[in-house]
């Protein structure tokens, strides 16, 4: 009885210490799970995406103000008022029409003035003239060398003064009034009765057989494929919104000092449009929208690409086994960039269609850091 008392005792420790090995075993396992699951959680936590092929499509939208393909701005130098303006904005003139015209009172007594200067010097050209008859009869050498010279003298004289007669006649018909150089329509009409020209144009005309145009800045590779001859569609901004179509007609590289920088990286194209719509009226603001897109390419949204000294790379990610799971860890790929638009970039070299990159990450990464996803 007091032997199966013992073996009953024994058993019972045995037991008890099983089930202590046991919990010890398994508070072991929960505190290595626990930690790791604490070691994860202080990982940096990371957001993925995948490289894709597709297409890499630009959009330029460009703007420009609709104005007359050619105006000719039109002033009096001379400082005389105005004596009457014939024309006002929008007005419909021909060639040859008179536009303005001028107070040249002033100018025509000068001429008069002018005038009289050379008959005074015909008269004494006469004079020189009986002079030296009346020395030649005289046999004087010295008073007919005298006279000779003297109607030299006089002669040049009178050929000054006549040239500037004929310049101020030729300054009169050109400037006592403005002339309407083809047929056009008043753009502006700034001359004001009474009062002198105030150093602007009195008056800009442009040509109306030569219709309207506008012109706007795009970078070269955006217009790599526009010709001088091809259609192009504008839409007017503002209240009156409607598609306009117009034709490309002249394309240049942006010129220094025309406002915009040039280089390499970023050459500026201005494009010149001529508009068809004969419903425009000069003055409109205009967009124009621009397409450029490159085929079957590697895209990579770039916010997932960084800089290394000038060299491109991404962050993808390499899965290693371990004893408690799977463990991730960064992987820097170098790209080759070769376009790139305001969201995407192409890739030629680096990554594959469908690779796993890191898009996000909650703190600064390096190559072969430990993440979570």
């Amino acid at each position: 009885m007091e032997l199966q008392s013992n073996e009953q005792a024994i058993s019972r420790r045995k037991r008890r210490i099983r089930l202590i090995f046991g919990l010890f075993i398994g508070l072991l396992i929960v505190f290595t799970l626990f930690s790791s699951t604490l070691m994860k959680l202080t990982l940096p936590k990371v957001t993925l995406t995948t490289s894709s092929r597709g297409q890499l499509v630009h959009t330029f939208v460009g703007s420009g103000v609709v104005k007359w393909k050619a105006e000719v701005a039109l002033t009096n130098s001379t400082g005389w008022k105005v004596e009457r303006v014939k024309v006002k904005v929008g007005d419909l003139v021909k060639k040859g029409q008179s536009l303005v015209t001028y107070d040249n009172k002033a100018a025509e007594q000068q001429i008069l003035d002018e005038q009289a200067s050379v008959k005074k010097l015909k008269l004494s050209i006469e004079e020189q003239q009986k002079n030296f008859i009346e020395a030649s009869h005289s046999g004087d050498e010295k008073s007919i060398d005298n006279a000779k010279h003297a109607m030299k003298i006089s002669a040049i004289d009178l050929d000054v003064q006549e040239r500037r007669v004929k310049k101020l006649q030729e300054d009169l018909i050109a400037n006592r009034e403005l002339i309407a150089p083809f047929d056009g329509i008043i753009i502006k009409a700034n001359a004001i009765e009474g009062l002198a020209s105030g150093g602007g144009p009195d008056v800009i005309i442009s040509n109306r057989e030569l219709g309207f145009e506008f012109s706007f800045l795009a970078p070269a590779d955006a217009v790599a494929q526009l010709e001088i001859g091809a259609k192009m569609g504008a839409q007017v901004a503002g209240s009156d919104a409607r598609q306009i179509e117009g034709q490309v007609e002249d394309i240049r590289d942006v010129e220094a000092g025309d406002g915009t920088e040039t280089g390499a990286n970023n050459l500026m194209k201005r494009i010149t449009v001529k508009l068809k719509d004969e419903a425009v009226k000069g003055g409109e603001r205009v967009q124009v929208e621009l397409t450029k897109t490159t085929d079957d390419v590697i895209l990579v949204p770039n916010n997932a690409i960084h800089d290394e000294g000038g060299k491109k790379y991404v962050f993808g990610i390499e899965e290693k086994d371990g004893p408690l799971g799977n463990t991730f860890y960064t992987r820097k790929i170098f790209i080759t960039i070769i376009d790139s638009n305001e969201s995407l970039s192409a890739v030629s070299e680096g990554l594959f269609d469908q690779e796993s990159i890191i898009i996000e990450s909650s703190e600064p990464l390096q190559d072969g850091d430990k993440i979570r996803l």
